[in-house]
């Protein structure tokens, strides 16, 4: 709970900040660079970041029951590029996560219980288009759509070496929500996911031949709130170098939802073996980005 309660807290006074900087002089907004500029983004910005986050991944049962979970702390590396003009909003993003300590606890295939640690990686990419509905005062608010590619590798580098590869798409549409008070800036971003071309597949461990379980959609949603500090190249509103540089802290939730797949026979050599299924199951994952990043 001490976990969840830090990141919820740090989302909140992101989102407190962002909501409660005061507005631009009206006096500054008569000239025509202000009037045009919103917060003032653009051209092309490049960030860099580490990436610390918490997952909580639960399988549940008919009747909502806990399965088994796995819960991890991860670390990776996040990469952001954006391109905007006075209209249009472009990002793309890349995200490597892993963990060596993933703790399961559950049960086998067969019912007997188990607890272990496992190592769990994932790579996360998602392109993005929006353009800027509102270009007010010191605010832009851009209504965006994306497309989306998550890879999860579950359960790597224990023994039995039990590994199950998760893949998909998936489309958002969100809305992006920046303010910006002189050398800082403070957003909002929130989007629903909704995931595609779901598979898992696994060959328990080499019990029997790789097989793939295709994964019902359950709508996603994710939300962040980032902030950034521009530490060079600020003069004005007005006198803005290129480049420049700044800092960036971006609290973000993430969560991930999987439809029951429908029974899939393996085989071993030929033979039928049992009958197994995916069931549903809810990831959640509680994360801040910390880089640096420079605008051209």
């Amino acid at each position: 709970m001490f976990k969840r309660g830090l990141f919820l807290t740090a989302l909140a006074y992101s989102l407190m900040l962002c909501f409660s900087l005061p507005a631009a002089d009206p006096a500054q907004m008569s000239s025509p660079s202000a009037k045009k500029a919103g917060a003032g983004n653009s051209g092309f910005t490049l960030g860099v970041a580490y990436d610390g986050s918490y997952m909580d991944y639960r399988e549940e049962g008919s009747l909502g029951d806990c399965l088994d979970k796995d819960t991890a702390y991860l670390n990776g590396l996040a990469v952001e590029a954006r391109w905007e003009t006075t209209s249009i909003w472009t990002r793309f993003t890349a995200q490597y996560s892993r963990s060596g300590w993933a703790n399961y606890n559950g049960t086998t295939q067969d019912g007997t219980p188990l607890d272990l640690y496992t190592g769990e990686r994932t790579y996360q990419y998602e392109g993005d288009l929006g353009y800027k509905a509102l270009n007010f005062s010191t605010s832009t608010l851009t209504p965006y759509i994306g497309l989306g590619y998550r890879i999860w590798y579950r359960g790597v580098d224990n023994l039995p070496d039990y590994e199950e590869k998760y893949t998909w798409n998936y489309c958002s549409a969100g809305v992006d929500y920046v303010l910006r008070l002189q050398r800082w800036t403070a957003g909002a971003n929130a989007a629903v996911r909704v995931p595609f071309n779901m598979r898992l597949r696994t060959d328990l461990a080499g019990k029997y031949k790789e097989a793939t379980f295709y994964l019902k959609t359950r709508v996603g949603f994710s939300v962040e709130a980032p902030v950034t500090y521009e530490f060079y190249g600020y003069q004005d509103d007005l006198h803005r170098a290129r480049p420049s540089f700044f800092l960036y802290l971006t609290p973000y939730y993430q969560h991930w939802a999987i439809g029951a797949s429908d029974p899939v026979v393996l085989t071993d050599g030929g033979a039928a073996g049992r009958a197994y299924y995916e069931p549903d199951s809810i990831t959640a994952i509680y994360g801040a980005r910390a880089g640096i990043g420079v605008n051209y």
